[in-house]
């Protein structure tokens, strides 16, 4: 049999050489860590399978199936497999970034400013960027890049990731090259990443680089109703997630003035937007198109909208490609609680409900209930109920609270905000002349992660004959590459906390000994987490976030008028789960808790405190434009002894960019255009909102305050936990802030369904000795949870809890915890095995005690017996969102 090389010829099999090229990318001297597994099983396999006239480059995909799908036996066969796709890849594609840049620019798919920017700094440029580090993506991340986001010409990729993290820098920073390179080297070293639409648009002929879009039906008219369809449809076109609220068109059997007729309601309406959905796809098929609709309980038509998603009924009743969400006021809460009625009204016949909220909406509200001018009144449980209902068979509608929404935003001297966007996390005011825009990007919160400095520790080890915590103390000192003596064991000293009593090491530093016993042990040595490098990163995203603002393509004016006015952003995380299992905590534990909130902490000051930086730094340029502007108009009212000349004030007007109601201000002239008026600019930080105090003993606030009511914030908001289904993959994390759904699970690959196993698990059993395949099929037969497992030890049980055994009140409480450090909302996630109502109930009303703004994005269910299922159900993920 003949293999067809990459040069077009041909020659003969040869086993050796099949052998040689993996056992180049186990060992070779270009990489820093070492394989350790056997490339012979990986060749024997691949020549097993090859058929005559085969392409090397098919040989090494067929190479890199067969290793990952051996993942389960060991994780370093899928850094093999990485290598292997990584190493085809740069064989596949030109080394030089500036020529695949000049490429794409004469295939009219880059704009003409990065192709001269890179072609006059190529060298310098070039030079910058690190191929090795490619190297560093897990096999599924390079896949996922592969198959959406590194560029193509004619169908066949020319971009290698590195490519894409520097067209995504250059198209931020522009000709700033130090700042570019920074964000370069950050996405690189996977220390954040921004969103898919960013990733997705960087730098092409329409920079659409933001995710979110919250819209306002424009009005209750069928030229209201159509302005803002084809709204949606040409957000959608450029990659856009939507959200769109309702509240406003009239319900069913609601009387038209103008035909003398009678409304249809919402119903065949939001048919009409489920179509333009499937058909307006995001980026031209990358992906579906999404739309998110939300409507107040209030509303006439809330009971045939909880049926919309559902997959049984009435095919003309029923709009199954969109997303629903519910956004609630507290006076249903209330109502439901104490058992009342509710009263269901036509937003026409009762107008301005949704336009208020609080003490006003109840006031309002009860007018009208007074007045007779409801349409219905229900059972408050009835509906209710409705809603648990459609919960358990679709997962939604998403629950998000009206009241919490806006008494804790800092866009609330702006009007009442009505909706969130698709994933819950996203909470900005919206209206007919203003569309709500957010520009995300999430950080790797396990790339603050530090290893302790152990370069001075002596380790004793007092050794038991047959003492399995004896064994698993020396292989954990061995992987760490520590120092240390064994003495046999002669006396019995209980640790502190009573476990694993009769073996224990001792460290001596400084004099001090510490004495334990092998957990107490592994505690000791875990990785301590650097807030201060946080804080940081989330700095670097405000700076990048706000170039973002100004450089984006707008797809309707809307959109450009509200962005730039109020300037959100978006700052996320991703792989929260890793820090717990890096540092061997469990989820639920008080010091995750902890950590959880001080992550966030870290985020939410970096952010506010780069924010107030713009402003102040921006300051003096607006100034100097407002004098500039006065000399222009010759103004006689105006007197300075500045003069600007016209080349200083185009070049502030370009650096600037201000907005024509920023220079008619004479105080907080670096702000964004809206901040006075706002929590902020009275002093009030988000949690003063949520009536909580913070100390200054991880950053100092008190300053941070002082300087915010001086200076001011360019900024309207600023965190936002998202969903991060797509970059979380790429970066090799778990998703967001959630906790893992199983240890085990399957992926399809072209060679065939494989299990993947939770990589930390696997790497904690190894070291307890505990791995075997005997142990791999009894976490499978138990559906990915080892709590069951008798030879399993506990403490490694509480680590790999699965969210289904994880306490939902627990997930609810680092929710709030965080959520006073998180000036939007949060992408919250349920997960209920066996879900009834007064389960949802009491989790609910919990969330809602707490002061939630998001009270849950998707109810994840699972039947209660799934022996021998294996396969993730595929699900719509929100790939807008992905930062």
């Amino acid at each position: 049999m003949r293999v067809e090389k990459r040069n077009g010829n041909y020659e003969d099999v040869s086993f050796d050489k099949i052998l040689k090229r993996i056992q180049l990318l186990c060992i070779g001297e270009e990489f820093k860590k070492k394989l350790s597994i056997d490339p012979t099983v990986i060749a024997q396999k691949v020549c097993s399978e090859i058929y005559d006239n085969v392409k090397t480059t098919e040989l090494d995909e067929l190479s890199s199936q067969i290793a990952i799908s051996m993942y389960s036996k060991n994780p370093e066969y899928a850094t093999l497999a990485s290598r292997i796709v990584v190493s085809n890849h740069h064989k596949r594609t030109n080394g030089s970034f500036s020529s695949v840049i000049e490429e794409l620019y004469e295939n009219n798919i880059i704009q003409e400013y990065l192709y001269t920017l890179v072609n006059e700094n190529r060298e310098m440029i070039n030079n910058e960027m690190n191929p090795m580090k490619d190297y560093e993506l897990d096999f599924f991340g390079f896949k996922t890049l592969e198959k959406s986001y590194l560029l193509k010409i004619n169908g066949c990729i020319v971009e290698r990731p590195q490519y894409l993290f520097m067209r995504v820098a250059l198209c931020i920073h522009r000709d700033n090259l130090e700042k570019a390179f920074e964000t370069y080297h950050h996405i690189s070293n996977k220390d954040f990443i921004h969103a898919t639409p960013t990733l997705f648009n960087a730098g092409t002929k329409r920079e659409q680089l933001a995710s979110c879009f919250l819209l306002a039906m424009k009005e209750d008219s069928v030229d209201g109703i159509y302005d803002t369809l084809k709204d949606c449809a040409k957000i959608s076109k450029y990659s856009g997630g939507i959200g769109l609220h309702i509240h406003n068109i009239r319900a069913n059997h609601s009387f038209i003035n103008g035909t003398n007729g009678y409304s249809n309601g919402i119903v065949p309406m939001l048919r009409v937007f489920n179509d333009t959905a499937r058909y307006i796809d995001q980026g031209g098929g990358k992906r579906n198109g999404s739309f998110a609709i939300y409507l107040e309980p209030w509303h006439s038509d809330i009971l045939e909208f909880l049926e919309l998603k559902k997959n049984h009924g009435n095919e003309l009743e029923r709009a199954r490609d969109l997303f629903y969400g519910l956004w609630i006021p507290d006076l249903f809460m209330e109502r439901v609680e104490a058992g009342g009625q509710w009263t269901l009204m036509c937003p026409d016949e009762c107008p301005g409900l949704s336009d208020c909220y609080g003490s006003e909406f109840v006031e309002l509200y009860e007018r009208y209930e007074n007045e007779g001018k409801g349409k219905d009144q229900i059972d408050a449980q009835k509906l209710w109920f409705a809603i648990l209902n459609s919960q358990i068979e679709t997962g939604t509608p998403y629950l998000l609270y009206k009241d919490a929404c806006n008494s804790k935003s800092n866009q609330n001297n702006l009007g009442t905000i009505k909706s969130s966007n698709l994933c819950t996390e996203i909470i900005e005011y919206s209206n007919k002349e203003e569309t709500a825009v957010c520009n995300l990007a999430s950080i790797s919160l396990p790339s603050c992660l530090e290893e302790k400095d152990t370069s001075d520790l002596i380790l004793t080890i007092y050794s038991k004959p047959d003492c399995c915590y004896c064994r698993y103390a020396k292989t954990l000192c061995d992987s760490l590459d520590l120092t240390y003596e064994i003495k046999d064991y002669k006396e019995i000293t209980l640790s502190p906390s009573g476990v694993h009593g009769v073996t224990f090491p001792k460290i001596y530093r400084d004099g001090n000994i510490l004495i334990g016993g092998y957990t107490e042990l592994v505690d000791y040595l875990k990785p301590v987490y650097n807030y201060q490098k946080l804080k940081d990163l989330s700095k670097v995203l405000t700076y990048n976030l706000n170039k973002i603002i100004d450089y984006n393509y707008y797809p309707i004016p809307e959109t450009k008028r509200s962005n730039e006015r109020h300037r959100p952003i978006g700052i996320g995380v991703q792989g929260l789960a890793n820090v717990f299992y890096e540092m061997k905590i469990p989820f639920d534990s008080d010091e995750s808790k902890e950590v959880n909130q001080k992550i966030f902490e870290s985020i939410y000051y970096g952010s506010l405190e780069a924010s107030m930086e713009i402003a102040r730094d921006r300051e003096e340029g607006m100034r100097k434009l407002k004098i500039g502007a006065h000399q222009l108009d010759n103004d006689p009212n105006y007197v300075s002894d500045e003069f600007i000349t016209s080349e200083e004030l185009y070049q502030l007007r370009s650096e600037l960019k201000p907005l024509e109601i920023e220079l008619e201000r004479d105080e907080y002239l670096g702000t964004y255009s809206s901040f006075i008026g706002s929590p902020l600019y009275h002093g009030k930080l988000q949690f003063d909102l949520w009536n909580e105090t913070v100390d200054n003993s991880l950053f100092d606030w008190d300053t941070l305050r002082v300087e915010i009511k001086k200076y001011g914030v360019r900024n309207s908001l600023l965190v936002a936990p998202m969903p991060t289904a797509s970059t979380s993959q790429i970066l090799g994390n778990y998703e967001c802030i959630e906790p893992v759904i199983s240890n085990i699970y399957s992926r399809r690959v072209l060679a065939g369904e494989f299990m993947v196993i939770n990589e930390y698990l696997v790497k904690d059993l190894i070291l307890l000795e505990k791995w075997s395949p005997e142990l791999k099929d009894k976490i499978i037969i138990n559906d990915g949870s080892i709590q069951g497992i008798e030879e399993i030890p506990q403490f490694i049980k509480d680590r790999y809890k699965t969210a289904w055994e994880i306490k939902q009140k627990d997930i609810m409480i680092m929710a709030a915890d965080r959520g006073k450090f998180i000036c939007q909302s949060q992408s919250l996630n349920l997960f209920v095995e066996s879900p009834n109502y007064k389960i949802l109930s009491s989790m609910h009303f919990y969330g809602w005690k707490k002061g939630l703004k998001t009270g849950m994005y998707y109810l994840r269910t699972r039947p209660s017996s799934k022996a021998l299922q294996f396969t993730v159900e595929p699900e719509q993920v929100c790939e807008s969102c992905s930062a």
